[in-house]
């Protein structure tokens, strides 16, 4: 208590039965010219003018002892104590601290990609997960300790998942917690501290648990490994564990890193849940439900992760920009091959013919590719402009410039509708419009770009919320979500200008880029954005996710023509190497294959964490020839022209195992081209059929052709021939397959479920 102030004390009693009971009771101080009570109970800090007991006079300054008796029974005593006042809290850290650091238990068991040279100073600033600090709290009153006469602090933290604080007791004296406390660094990440006294709050405290550095990615349980691999191929229905190892800033191992956990096909092989460990953050069981490829990631991604450091290090001073960390990523990711009997999946089919008449009425079908009966369609609630599934196949996004639309498609043929309109409010007002661009790789969000209203519009949906986030973009033709969902690239003005939205920042400064871009794909783990074009010196341009840097230089075309039309990442442990690709140096690669008008193009990419100075970017490079020459041998892009001379692709797909490519042309039909012997096939439709759109199986057995016929053909890979023809018999009251309307309209949206 304060010189001066009062405070009510109160007391139960029980009888021998346990039972309340309200006696009259009596209050003592020990030390009555410190502390003064009332009968009534109320306490001075001071001495009461009695018989009154209305005024409190200041008195001495110490500690008083407060028991209350009543029918021959007496409290344990609660302890007051009486200070000055408190003008001013601080918290300092107790010498000694750990610093050097005692060495971490777990150096030895360093993976490779992680055994760097740390930066040692980093004990000034945080703790790891070995090292206890002990705070001290001392307060004063008008510029003089009064720490002795305040008694027990209480201390809070912002973020207990950050730092447990636990007071220290003393034994003599009192047996009370003293202004001393324990600090002992949990989940890495950055929180304040407060110690409080007598309703005084102290100046926050900065805690750091030293954030993560690296993360490294091996395929088995912990310390089964034999050898770095990354890459496994099994039959379906096989579980793989992968184990991720992440590094601090001081090089000690954190033991339950909170990692996110991603699977670029998680159709094909899925990083599991909480309950298989993957929250744990150390091991991930994945589960490889039907043949197909993926590649699967484990980064530190805020703020779940390296919680609470700011994510613009505006004002610091070196060494503590070394400790503001963004979002960390792994050298290398897990590449997965999954084989086996195909798993039937569904097909959904519509057309975007009236997607400028709000009054016309569309039919979408729902069909599994095991019957290829289409059977009734479902009435759309607005006309689509596009179609696109997220990666696990539980939900499609609808585009419409009426009001874009969530597709569950469990529901269809079910009690419940399988559309919802977007956002979640499920109202006509404050609708989402525009085509759909990009889906997160955990199906929560969409951005969706309406370029007719004016002025153009972007928004970020996230498909459990009420509202959408609009964003004034202009033009915008393409996006990409990084697999940790933490940020969105965004190609606005036509491909001229790069956007950049975070779930965690507002809309960054745009970036003007050299010249247009087309596309944009995301590398294995997340650590960097490709884009096709953009680049000042070629036809690409590399983007860091963590701080939105560029990657200066450039990468070289070589020998590309332009800007691929189609780009897509490949699982880097999947691609086989040694005739069109050469051998390649393995760690931190990736692979990006694109398509042009003339054939495909191959870029390889190796990636470094960033050395000492900085948390981010990673150092990303050319990949190199191995065995590396000197001088080193980078392997430049290329292209391949399949000798087709020029055509006009509608799609493009790559087999599970990067063997061959299906391209699919408005005007050459399917050519299928072979990466082992270099030769184009082709499959054609039959009625001469042309190609309007196309989508691919997960396992990528079966392709799904809209043709210029209107029908839908399925056509079969391994048997390279154009298996069935599904036709889609005219709505009721039309004479149109899609359209309810009298509009004539073709079948040319095709999505496959993953």
């Amino acid at each position: 208590m304060q010189l001066g102030t009062t405070l009510l004390i109160f007391a139960s009693a029980q009888n021998d039965a346990n039972s309340n009971i309200r006696p009259t009771f009596t209050f003592t101080s020990s030390n009555p010219g410190v502390l003064d009570v009332a009968p009534s109970g109320f306490a001075c800090a001071g001495v009461w003018n009695a018989p009154a007991y209305n005024v409190c006079t200041p008195a001495g300054v110490g500690v008083a002892q407060v028991t209350a008796s009543a029918l021959g029974a007496t409290s344990p005593p609660t302890l007051i104590f009486v200070h000055p006042p408190i003008d001013n809290i601080q918290i300092s850290v107790v010498p000694p601290v750990n610093s050097p650091p005692p060495a971490c238990p777990n150096q030895s068991t360093l993976p490779l990609a992680c055994d760097l040279p740390f930066n040692g100073s980093a004990a000034n600033y945080c703790l790891s997960q070995n090292q206890v600090q002990t705070l001290q709290a001392t307060a004063y009153g008008q510029g003089v300790d009064i720490t002795a006469s305040v008694g027990p602090f209480t201390w809070s933290e912002a973020n207990t998942s950050v730092v447990k604080i636990t007071p220290i007791v003393t034994v003599a004296s009192y047996n009370i917690a003293t202004n001393q406390a324990t600090a002992s660094p949990a989940i890495p990440g950055q929180t304040q501290v407060i110690a409080s006294a007598s309703g005084f709050a102290s100046q926050p405290y900065t805690f750091e648990a030293c954030p993560v550095q690296c993360i490294a990615l091996q395929l088995g349980v912990s310390g089964s490994q034999g050898s770095v691999e990354t890459s496994f191929v099994v039959n379906k229905g096989t579980e793989e564990t992968i184990t991720a190892t992440a590094v601090d800033v001081q090089g000690c191992i954190v033991p339950k890193p909170p990692l996110t956990w991603v699977s670029s096909a998680p159709a094909a092989v899925t990083a599991g849940s909480a309950a298989t460990g993957c929250a744990a953050g150390t091991t991930c069981s994945l589960t490889t439900a039907q043949p197909g490829v993926a590649s699967i990631t484990a980064s530190c991604t805020p703020p779940t992760c390296n919680i609470g450091f700011p994510l613009n290090p505006l004002g610091y001073q070196p060494p503590l920009t070394l400790y503001v960390p963004q979002p960390v990523y792994p050298v290398t990711a897990i590449s997965g091959l999954v084989t086996g009997a195909t798993t039937s999946t569904s097909v959904i089919a519509t057309t975007q013919d009236c997607y400028s008449d709000a009054l016309c009425s569309v039919g979408l079908y729902d069909f599994a590719t095991s019957n290829n009966i289409p059977g009734n369609a479902f009435r759309l609630p607005t006309p689509p402009n596009s179609l696109m599934f997220d990666p696990a196949g539980d939900k499609a996004y609808m585009g419409s410039q009426f009001g874009a639309v969530a597709i569950t498609p469990g529901n269809f043929g079910g009690s419940s509708s399988p559309f919802a309109f977007l956002p979640a409010s499920n109202t006509p007002l404050g609708l989402v419009t525009g085509k759909i661009l990009a889906v997160s790789h955990n199906g929560t969000m969409a951005i969706f770009s309406d370029t007719v209203s004016t002025p153009n519009q972007v928004y970020v949906v996230t498909s459990s919320t009420t509202a959408a986030t609009p964003l004034n973009i202009n033009g915008a033709t393409a996006a990409a979500f990084s697999p940790d969902g933490l940020k969105a690239f965004i190609l606005g003005n036509g491909g001229n200008t790069l956007y950049i939205y975070s779930t965690l920042q507002a809309l960054q400064p745009a970036i003007t880029l050299p010249t247009p871009a087309t596309s944009i794909v995301f590398n294995s783990t997340g650590s960097f954005a490709l884009l096709a074009g953009g680049g000042s010196a070629g036809s690409l341009a590399i983007y860091n996710t963590c701080d939105n840097s560029v990657i200066t230089p450039p990468l070289s075309a070589g020998a590309m023509p332009g800007p691929p039309t189609f780009l897509k990442m490949v699982p880097p442990g999947n691609v086989p190497m040694g005739t069109t690709i050469p051998t390649l140096q393995t760690e931190g690669l990736d692979f990006f294959f694109g398509l042009d008008n003339t054939g495909i193009d191959i870029i390889a990419t190796t990636s470094a964490p960033a050395l000492i100075t900085t948390l981010c970017p990673q150092q990303i490079t050319l990949a190199q020839i191995q065995p590396p020459t000197a001088p080193p041998t980078f392997f430049s892009p290329i292209h391949i022209n399949i000798g087709h001379g020029t055509f006009q692709p509608i799609n493009f797909f790559l087999s599970p195992d990067s063997t061959q490519a299906y391209i699919v042309t408005s005007d050459l039909g399917i050519l299928i081209y072979d990466f082992s012997t270099g030769s184009v096939s082709g499959i054609p439709l039959l009625n001469n059929a042309t190609p309007v759109a196309a989508d691919i199986t997960v396992d990528g057995t079966l392709l799904y052709v809209a043709g210029s016929d209107s029908l839908l053909h399925q056509v079969s890979i391994p048997l390279g021939l154009d298996q069935y023809q599904i036709s889609f018999p005219p709505l009721p009251n039309s004479p149109n397959s899609f359209c309810y309307t009298a509009n004539s309209c073709a079948l040319d949206i095709v999505a496959i479920k993953p």
